[in-house]
C-alpha cells in the first residue's frame, strides 16, 4: 500500500509541477519581448545557453567569455549546432488537462491513507525523495521514465528541481525544452567553471542522461525530430521488418544523412543526436547495447563524457566483442565528416581552428583539411598536432575513415577495387587494402577528385610512416630496433629504414621497396628531394610538367645548389637499381617488359640481387637495352634512351657493370672511386679482366656505339665538329661517327676530336659490334661463317678477320661494310691493332717514311697530336700486290671493293662514288646534336647549308666584305656626296 501511495505521489508531483511551470511561463511571456530567450534569468551566460529555434546558429554572447565557454558555444552552435524551440504550448495544454485532475487524485490518496490510519506526511516526503534519485532498475524509476516519455521532457520536480530553478525557470515543459536548457546550461557552466559539478548535482546529471538514453532509443519522444524527419522516416525508415530494434530508426536516419538523402531540417536533428552520442557512448543505442559489457569490463573507471569511454574502448580494440567493435567503428566513420563529432580532437584544436581557419564552416571535413594545411606551421599548437596526427594515423588504416576519399572515390572503389571493398564490408580494415588498390590504379581512376585525394594520401604516406599503414605494419619491429630514437615526420623514419636497408627483415624490405616504387611517380612523394630542391624547383623547373626529369637534366647546372645536386644524384642512383623505381620507364615499357623481359629479374632475385631478393639489380634495364630493336613502344624507346644517356654520363648507374667489375676495379685499378677513370682503366686492361666484367664492358661499349650521343668522350671532344661538318646527319647507326671519320683531315677538325675519332676507330677494328652498321649488316654472315669463334676472346679482331677470310661468301651489304671497316683500320693505322698486324712488316719496310705523321701508331693519344690520316693506307695502295704478302694483300684488296675510299688522299676511281653516297646520306639522314633531341629519331633537316672553315672561310669573308664596302661607297657617292663636281648653267636674257 505504501509503495502504491509513493507511485501516486510521483505522478501527482510531476503533473502539478508541469502545470505550475506552464502557468508560470505563460505569465512571464506577457511581460517579455517576443524574441527574448526564456532562459535569460539567473544565468551569467543565459543567452548562449538557451536553445535557438529554427535553423539559426546559437547566438554568441557579446560579453567577453572565457575560451572554455567559447569552446562549448562553438561545439554546440557552430555551423549546424544543436537547437530546439523555446516552448511547446500544445504539450503544456495537454498536460494541463491532467493537472486539473491532480488535486482530486491527491485528495483521494490522502483519504486512502487516512482511512488506513497512516501518517501521509512522512510518506509524501519519502516519495519526493525517491523521485529525485530512484534506485536503478526499480519500478519507481520505470514509472518516472514512462511519465517523462509521455511528457516529452525531464521530470521538473525530480532530481533537477534546483537546477531548473537556477538555470531554466520559465522554460515550458515538453519537446525536450527543459532537458535541452539544462544540458546547454551545464555545458556552458562547466566550460566557464570547471567546478560546475557543484552547481549541477550528480543526481540531476544522472537524470538528464537517463532521459536522453530513452529519447534516442525511441525518437518519437522528441516531437521536433519527428516533425522534421516525418517524410524521411516515411520514405526511408518506415519498415518494422527492417527496423524492429530499439534505436533502429535513428540508425537508419544516420545512414541516410551520411548518404545525403535526408532533408536539411532532419539532418540537423540527426546531427544533434550524433553530437550527444559522440560525447557519451550510452546515448548511441546500438553502441550502448553492444558495448555495455565491454565498458564494465574494460573501462569501468573511466568517467563518461567527452568521448572518453569510446577512447578507452579503442585502446582495448583487440579485447572487444565483434559487435561492439563494428559499432565503435561505425561511429568513428560518422565522426570523419565533422570535426565536432570527434570530441577529443575538437577540444584540442579549437584554438587552432580559430587561428588558422576562422571562416571555414564545419562539415564535409573542411575544417580538418584546413588544419592539415597548417600542421607544419611553427605556431600550430602541440596539443592539436598530437591529436590531429593521431586522427591521421587512424584515417590511414581504412578508406572509410577518410571522408573525402569515401565521398569522391565511391564509384571508382565499386568498379576498380570492389574485391578489396567486399573483404572489409562490415569490419575495420586494418591493412588498408582499398587504399593500396586506389594507389596502384591511380592512373585509371575516373573521377579527378578521387585521383587528387589519392595523390594527397600518398604524399602523407611518403612523409610519415605512421600514415603508411602497410609499411608501418611490416616494419614495426625493424623501426623499433633500428630507428627507435628517430622522431616521426619529415620522412625521417623512412630515411632511417633506407639507410639500414641491408639489415631489414624480409617483409620490411619488401614493403619498403613497394612503397619506393609508388613514391617514384611524383616529386610530391619524394620528401627529401623536394625539401633539398625547393629553391631550384622554383628557379629552374617552375613551368616544367615533369619536375623530377627537369632536375635530372639540370643536375650539372652551375645554378643548382650542392644539396639539391647530391639528392638528385642519389635519387637517380637508386632508380638505376630497378626499372620499377624509374616511374616513366616502368610506365612506358610495362608491356615490352612483360613480352620481352618477364623473367629477366629471376636470376637476380634468386641470387639475392642487391637487396636480398627485392630489386633486380639492373637486370631488366639490361634486357631492354639488349632487345631495343624489338621494343614495340616508341615512348619506351625514348625513355630507355634517356636512361642510357644518364648512364653513360655517370657510369655508376650501370648496376650490372658495377656488380660484375667490383673485384676487377679493386685488383686491377687500385679501387679507383671515380667511375669514369675506373672504366678507362678496365678498358686498358681488358685481357686481364674476369669474364663477367669483360662481358659487361663489351655490352656498355656496344650501347655507346649504337648512338654517338651515348659516347660522352666523343661528344665532348667533337661537339663543334659535329655542328660544322655533320649537321643533319643521323646520330644512330654509326652515321654521325662515319661523318667525323670522313672529315678527319678537314682544316676545322680539332686535335682533341681527331684523337678521339682515332681512338674509337681503333676500338672498332678490335670488336666488330662496336661498328653499328657492320654489326647490323653482317650478323647473319657472322652466325653462318664465324660461329666457331669464342666471343669471350673478342676484342682481338677475330670476327673481322674471319669476315675478311670469307669475303667471297659474304652476302648483301656485309662485304661493303667489311671493306669500310678494313679501310678505316688501314687509313688510321695502328700497328698494335690485331686486324692490320699482317701488314706491319710491309709498312716497316716500304712505308717507314710515312708512319711518323698521322695516326699511325699513335693509338689516339691526343697529347701527341694526330696528323693527316690515310698516309699509311695510301702507301699500301701504291705497292704492287706481290710485295704485300697474302694476308696483307687480302686486306688491301678490300680497299677496291664497293664502298669507295675515305680520308684525305684522293687516289682511286671509287672515291667520287663514295663521296656522292656520303653526300646523299648527309642530306637524307637527320642528325641533331646533344640537347636538341632526346630520341633516336632525329628531326628536321639541316642540309643545304654551306660550312666554310680555315683559309677558305677567311678568303670568303674578306671578299664579301670588300664587295659590301664597294657597294656602299657607290651608293653614297651617287646619292649623298656634296663635293661631287657639277656645271652651273645660266640662261641669257636674249634667250
Amino acid at each position: 500500500m505504501a509503495k502504491r501511495t509513493q507511485l501516486v505521489a510521483v505522478f501527482l508531483l510531476f503533473l502539478l509541477a508541469t502545470t505550475a511551470t506552464t502557468v508560470n511561463a505563460k505569465k512571464k511571456k506577457k511581460t517579455k519581448a517576443a524574441d527574448e530567450s526564456p532562459a535569460a534569468v539567473d544565468s551569467p551566460s543565459a543567452e548562449d545557453a538557451s536553445p535557438a529555434s529554427g535553423d539559426t546558429k546559437l547566438a554568441a554572447s557579446e560579453e567577453k567569455s572565457s575560451p572554455a565557454a567559447e569552446e562549448a558555444a562553438e561545439s554546440a552552435g557552430e555551423g549546424e549546432a544543436a537547437e530546439a524551440k523555446a516552448s511547446a504550448d500544445e504539450g503544456g495544454k495537454a498536460e494541463g488537462g491532467e493537472a486539473e485532475a491532480a488535486p482530486a487524485a491527491e485528495e483521494s490518496a490522502k483519504e486512502e491513507k487516512e482511512g488506513e490510519g497512516e501518517d501521509t506526511t512522512g510518506d509524501d516526503a519519502a516519495a519526493a525523495g525517491a523521485a529525485e534519485d530512484p534506485p536503478p532498475g526499480s519500478q519507481l524509476e520505470q514509472d518516472i521514465i514512462k511519465a517523462e516519455k509521455k511528457a516529452g521532457d525531464i521530470f521538473p520536480a525530480g532530481a533537477c528541481k534546483a537546477e531548473i530553478k537556477l538555470f531554466c525557470e520559465g522554460v515550458d515543459v515538453g519537446n525536450r525544452s527543459l532537458e535541452r536548457c539544462l544540458s546547454e546550461s551545464f555545458k556552458l557552466s562547466k566550460a566557464a567553471d570547471a567546478s560546475a559539478d557543484k552547481k549541477f548535482g550528480k543526481k540531476c546529471l544522472k537524470a538528464i542522461r537517463r532521459f536522453k538514453i530513452e529519447v534516442y532509443k525511441d525518437i518519437s519522444i522528441d516531437k521536433e525530430m519527428m516533425e522534421a524527419c516525418k517524410d524521411d522516416i516515411s520514405s526511408l525508415c518506415d519498415d518494422d521488418f527492417l527496423y524492429p530494434e530499439v534505436g533502429s530508426v535513428l540508425a537508419c536516419l544516420r545512414e541516410a544523412k551520411s548518404g545525403g538523402k535526408v532533408s536539411q531540417a532532419c539532418g540537423q536533428k540527426v546531427f544533434e543526436a550524433q553530437m550527444d552520442a559522440a560525447n557519451d557512448f550510452a546515448l548511441d543505442p546500438q553502441l550502448n547495447e553492444t558495448c555495455s559489457g565491454d565498458v564494465k569490463r574494460l573501462c569501468a573507471d573511466v568517467p563518461t563524457g567527452e568521448g572518453r569511454v569510446q577512447d578507452c574502448l579503442r585502446d582495448h580494440r583487440n579485447s572487444l566483442n565483434w559487435e561492439c567493435l563494428a559499432e565503435l567503428f561505425r561511429q568513428e566513420i560518422e565522426s570523419s565528416e565533422d570535426i565536432r563529432l570527434n570530441t577529443r580532437l575538437f577540444k584540442a584544436c579549437l584554438e587552432d581552428k580559430r587561428r588558422f581557419c576562422p571562416d571555414v564552416l564545419p562539415g564535409d571535413a573542411r575544417v580538418k583539411d584546413c588544419l592539415e594545411l597548417h600542421l607544419l606551421d611553427s605556431d600550430f599548437s602541440k596539443t592539436c598536432k598530437v591529436e590531429f596526427e593521431r586522427m591521421m594515423e587512424r584515417r590511414a588504416s581504412d578508406f572509410r575513415l577518410d571522408f573525402n576519399l569515401r565521398k569522391y572515390c565511391a564509384e571508382d572503389i565499386s568498379t576498380t577495387c570492389y574485391q578489396d571493398a567486399e573483404d572489409v564490408a562490415d569490419v575495420t580494415n586494418r591493412d588498408a587494402k582499398v587504399i593500396e588498390c586506389l594507389q596502384d590504379y591511380r592512373g585509371e581512376l575516373k573521377d579527378p577528385r578521387c585521383r587528387q585525394q589519392v595523390h594527397q594520401l600518398t604524399k602523407r604516406a611518403s612523409e610519415d610512416i605512421r600514415f603508411n599503414r602497410p609499411l608501418a605494419q611490416a616494419c614495426k619491429d625493424d623501426s623499433a630496433k633500428l630507428c627507435k630514437d628517430v622522431p616521426p615526420g619529415h620522412a625521417r623514419v623512412l630515411l632511417c629504414l633506407q639507410e639500414h636497408r641491408k639489415g631489414l627483415t624480409g617483409p620490411c624490405k619488401e614493403a619498403l621497396f613497394q612503397e619506393e616504387v609508388r613514391f617514384a611517380e611524383d616529386i610530391d612523394f619524394k620528401f627529401p628531394l623536394r625539401q633539398a630542391c625547393t629553391d631550384e624547383m622554383q628557379r629552374l623547373c617552375k613551368d616544367q610538367p615533369d619536375t623530377i626529369k627537369c632536375l635530372q637534366d639540370k643536375v650539372e647546372d652551375a645554378d643548382m645548389g650542392k644539396a639539391c645536386r647530391d639528392e638528385v644524384k642519389k635519387d637517380v642512383q637508386r632508380a638505376a637499381e630497378d626499372y620499377r623505381l624509374n616511374f616513366r620507364l616502368n610506365r612506358e615499357c610495362f608491356s615490352d617488359v612483360q613480352h620481352l623481359c618477364m623473367h629477366s629479374c629471376d636470376a637476380a632475385l634468386e641470387s639475392g640481387g642487391t637487396e636480398s631478393g627485392v630489386t633486380c639489380g639492373g637486370a631488366t634495364l639490361k634486357c631492354l637495352t639488349e632487345n631495343e630493336r624489338k621494343l614495340s613502344s616508341k615512348t619506351c624507346r625514348q625513355e630507355l634512351f634517356y636512361f642510357k644517356k644518364r648512364m653513360v654520363a655517370d657510369i655508376s648507374l650501370d648496376i650490372p657493370l658495377q656488380m660484375a667489375c667490383k673485384t676487377d676495379v679493386e685488383k686491377k685499378c687500385g679501387g679507383e672511386r671515380d667511375h669514369s677513370k675506373a672504366l678507362a682503366c678496365l678498358r686498358g686492361k681488358r685481357d686481364e679482366l674476369t669474364e663477367e666484367c669483360k662481358e659487361e664492358e663489351l655490352r656498355l661499349s656496344e650501347m655507346e656505339a649504337s648512338d654517338i650521343r651515348l659516347t660522352p668522350t666523343l661528344m665532348n671532344a667533337c661537339g663543334l665538329e659535329l655542328n660544322h661538318f655533320c649537321r643533319g646527319v643521323q646520330p644512330t647507326a654509326g652515321l654521325a661517327f662515319r661523318c667525323l671519320q670522313m672529315s678527319i683531315n678537314e682544316v676545322g677538325m680539332s686535335v682533341a676530336c681527331k684523337a678521339e675519332v682515332d681512338l674509337q676507330t681503333f676500338r672498332q677494328s678490335s670488336y666488330y659490334k662496336l661498328d653499328a652498321a657492320l654489326a647490323e649488316q653482317c650478323q647473319g654472315d657472322v652466325d653462318a661463317l664465324c660461329r666457331g669463334i669464342d666471343e669471350g676472346k673478342e676484342g682481338h679482331s677475330l670476327v673481322l678477320q674471319c669476315l675478311v677470310d670469307h669475303q667471297a661468301n659474304l652476302t648483301g651489304r656485309c662485304l661493303t661494310e667489311t671493306a669500310y671497316a678494313v679501310r678505316m683500320a688501314l687509313w688510321m693505322y695502328h700497328r698494335e691493332a690485331d686486324l692490320v698486324k699482317p701488314c706491319n712488316a710491309v709498312v716497316d719496310s716500304l712505308c717507314a717514311n710515312r708512319t711518323g705523321a698521322g695516326g699511325a701508331g699513335s693509338a689516339g693519344k691526343a697529347e701527341e697530336g694526330v696528323g693527316e690520316a690515310g698516309l699509311v693506307g695510301q702507301c699500301l695502295l701504291e705497292q704492287p700486290r706481290e710485295k704485300l704478302g697474302e694476308e696483307c694483300g687480302r686486306l688491301v684488296g678490300l680497299l677496291g671493293q664497293q664502298g669507295g675510299h675515305v680520308g684525305g688522299v684522293i687516289d682511286t676511281s671509287q672515291l667520287e662514288e663514295t663521296l656522292a653516297r656520303l653526300a646523299q646520306v648527309q642530306l637524307q639522314a637527320q642528325f641533331k646534336p646533344e640537347g636538341e633531341s632526346d630520341t633516336e629519331e632525329g628531326g628536321g633537316g639541316g642540309g643545304g647549308k654551306l660550312v666554310l672553315t680555315g683559309v677558305t672561310a677567311f678568303v670568303a669573308v674578306t671578299a664579301l666584305t670588300a664587295v659590301l664596302l664597294g657597294a656602299g661607297y657607290f651608293v653614297y657617292r651617287k646619292c649623298f656626296d656634296p663635293t661631287r663636281n657639277y656645271t652651273l648653267m645660266v640662261k641669257a636674257g636674249d634667250v
